[in-house]
């Protein structure tokens, strides 16, 4: 069957793809809390620690929530930004050189970001079997990061079904478990492989756990993209991302260790690295006498021992050291070497 969804992604100028570096998305959701100055200041977090994208949540109050749920609607009320505050934070992202996206809510959060000109839409797990919307954040024809949290793969497929009517195939899907935090009995980043070879799309990982040593995992399982939660402020009453979230220090150091990891996957080929090949001549053994040897002797395997350093014979010739003869006499516990025998 011909792959339909693309390898390699075009996001900002940034390729998102198999043989690209992960990409970093430091989630900021709402952890603003309906203050603009705090949403700079994540911004300038998350520049100053590296990630190359901040997401922010775009949504309309009375868009999104129904009228009789009156304390989603308080809850969420206000920590909501207007979409002439956002425009504000994604300006202030193009100061610090860091990616701006935002996930929409609802239809008319959609509608605003179009003119943001976000380089990519982001759709939140809770759009779930709303197949509607996400046929309209894939007509947009800009690529797309689905996370996949509550999904099946029945869902996953249904998700992607819109897609190729709609002629896109620039999709990013991430597997995601929506619980705060995620037990690590749950994470199941092995749902990530079945995503990358079920469906053929490029996949990564948005993470719901206490501190970073999964979203590290998820880069070692092939993860294209990671996306963490950011905060200034924890311990916060009736939120939840703050439980999951990273602060300055912390995702300067996922930043850092996602390199790392990705420095040491390596090119797959086995063979040793230039500075294994120093180090040959202690680490491995040779052969040596297990007891003093005189002059003329036939040798037998049983005179013969393997020890370090690597210097001398390696073991594996040892068949051709058996059966010839020693040329003086050779102390115990001697490192052989061909000069000793004939």
């Amino acid at each position: 069957m011909r792959r339909f969804f693309s390898e390699h992604i075009d996001i900002g100028g940034r390729t998102v793809g198999e043989k690209s570096p992960c990409l970093v998305v430091a989630e900021a959701g709402v952890a603003h809390f309906g203050d603009l100055g705090k949403a700079l200041r994540l911004v300038d977090m998350a520049a100053k620690a590296g990630a190359e994208m901040i997401k922010f949540q775009l949504f309309d109050v009375d868009a999104l929530i129904a009228v009789s749920c009156h304390e989603w609607r308080e809850r969420l009320g206000g920590r909501r930004l207007t979409p002439e505050q956002m425009m504000k934070v994604r300006d202030h992202c193009c100061t610090r050189n860091i990616q701006f996206l935002a996930t929409a809510h609802d239809l008319p959060s959609l509608e605003a970001l179009d003119s943001l000109e976000v380089p990519a839409y982001k759709v939140g797990s809770g759009e779930l079997a709303n197949w509607d919307f996400i046929r309209k954040v894939a007509e947009r024809g800009k690529p797309v990061i689905l996370s996949t949290g509550m999904y099946s793969e029945g869902d996953v497929k249904n998700a992607l079904e819109v897609f190729r009517d709609v002629g896109n195939p620039d999709v990013v899907l991430l597997h995601c478990v929506t619980q705060y935090p995620t037990p690590p009995e749950d994470v199941n980043l092995r749902a990530m492989d079945t995503l990358r070879e079920r469906f053929g799309a490029i996949t990564g990982y948005s993470d719901h756990t206490e501190g970073i040593h999964f979203p590290l995992a998820a880069v070692a399982r092939g993860a294209r993209v990671v996306e963490k939660h950011i905060s200034l402020d924890f311990h916060v009453p009736n939120a939840q991302d703050w439980k999951v979230s990273c602060d300055e220090a912390s995702l300067a150091a996922l930043v850092t260790q996602v390199r790392r990891v990705e420095a040491g996957l390596g090119h797959g080929r086995k063979e040793p690295v230039e500075g294994e090949l120093r180090n040959l001549a202690w680490a491995r053994k040779s052969l040596v006498s297990r007891r003093g040897i005189p002059e003329g002797t036939s040798i037998t395997g049983d005179m013969l021992d393997a020890k370090r350093p690597g210097t001398g014979i390696p073991p594996n010739e040892r068949g051709r050291v058996v059966g010839r003869t020693a040329a003086f006499h050779i102390e115990a516990d001697t490192l052989i070497t061909w000069e000793m025998i004939k």
